[in-house]
């Protein structure tokens, strides 16, 4: 029998080869913002601004978080699209429990977390314990989240006059807004429990293949139902942030920004099916988009172009990923 061999210098030369295109499949994001910015730096002299960069930051801080949020449970291979209604929640209970019933904002801050967080909780139970789909639970939870922020807050914007509770959203701490300090400890938290903790690495164990994980002895439906209301925590703080941004809980905060967190996911190369993605890939995911959306404003194009541009993106983004998965399985 004849048996055909490849000389091991053929194998180095094609490895050699498809290494560019590997590594621009896996850092295609990353390179993209690159030149992303490049080209900005070019085409307006405003962009490198350091006004302009703080902006990207602060406008970009909320998403940030609320994109960290919904990676988790994208990497248990879910979907959260409650998201920017739980945000509009949490500004909204703040702003009530300081101008209703007149609590200090330290306690007001505790209970509008608190209630995203059950919230989180409550479609974590739904979906994983009675067996309802992730789509049908969350996107049910977006209509009733949305309409108890409009009943709290009876359609109209709620002032804020705690300056201590503002200051979440309009201070500089270290001469760096404070909304980017929040966001930076929500993506540290987040990368150490993620990528240095057991239960982090059962969150992709799960991801990537539930039944093997709950073989294992992962308790999988316990830790799914942790991941939505992770998500609502990091939804909650954003929701605050915003509220503290503009001293008020606007009635329609949030609302349209599931499509922005999901966006920042699936462009910084989390896998939809789940167990693979990092805390890294989303945050990028959420600068690319904001950055994006400056530059629309930069260049006046006219705002209802976003939309369009954002919806190309994903698509791309959804494209670099099915190539990588079918590199990964040829």
């Amino acid at each position: 029998m004849t048996t055909l061999q490849t000389t091991p210098g053929a194998a180095h030369r094609h490895a050699w080869l498809r290494r560019p295109g590997q590594l621009a499949l896996d850092n295609g994001v990353l390179i993209g913002f690159i030149v992303l910015v490049v080209a900005l730096s070019l085409a307006t002299p405003y962009f490198l601004s350091t006004a302009n960069l703080l902006s990207i930051l602060v406008q970009s801080a909320p998403f940030v978080i609320m994109a960290v949020g919904e990676l988790v449970v994208v990497l248990v291979a879910g979907i959260d699209l409650a998201v920017g209604a739980m945000a509009g929640l949490s500004g909204a209970v703040a702003a009530a429990l300081m101008a209703g019933l007149g609590l200090p904002w330290p306690l007001a801050l505790a209970g509008a977390l608190a209630a995203t967080t059950a919230v989180g909780a409550i479609q974590g139970l739904i979906i994983n314990y009675l067996r309802v789909t992730d789509f049908i639970a969350t996107l049910a939870g977006l209509s009733v989240v949305s309409s108890l922020t409009l009943i709290i807050t009876q359609g109209n914007p709620i002032g804020i006059a705690a300056d201590s509770f503002n200051a979440l959203g309009q201070a500089r701490w270290l001469d760096v807004p404070a909304q980017v300090w929040i966001a930076l400890c929500v993506v540290v938290g987040a990368w150490f429990w993620l990528g240095r903790t057991a239960s982090g690495q059962h969150v992709y164990a799960v991801g990537g293949n539930r039944t093997a994980a709950y073989r294992s002895g992962i308790a999988v439906r316990r830790l799914r139902t942790a991941a939505y209301a992770f998500s609502g925590l990091c939804s909650g703080i954003a929701g605050v942030v915003f509220a503290a941004q503009l001293s008020s809980a606007d009635p329609n905060a949030g609302r349209g920004d599931e499509l922005s967190a999901i966006a920042a996911v699936v462009i910084g190369g989390v896998s939809l099916f789940g167990g693979r993605g990092k805390v890294s890939g989303a945050v990028i995911g959420a600068l690319l988009i904001a950055t994006i959306l400056d530059a629309l404003v930069l260049l006046n194009v006219p705002p209802y172009y976003t939309q369009l541009v954002q919806g190309f993106v994903i698509l791309l983004a959804v494209m670099l990923d099915y190539l990588k998965r079918r590199d990964s399985s040829a």
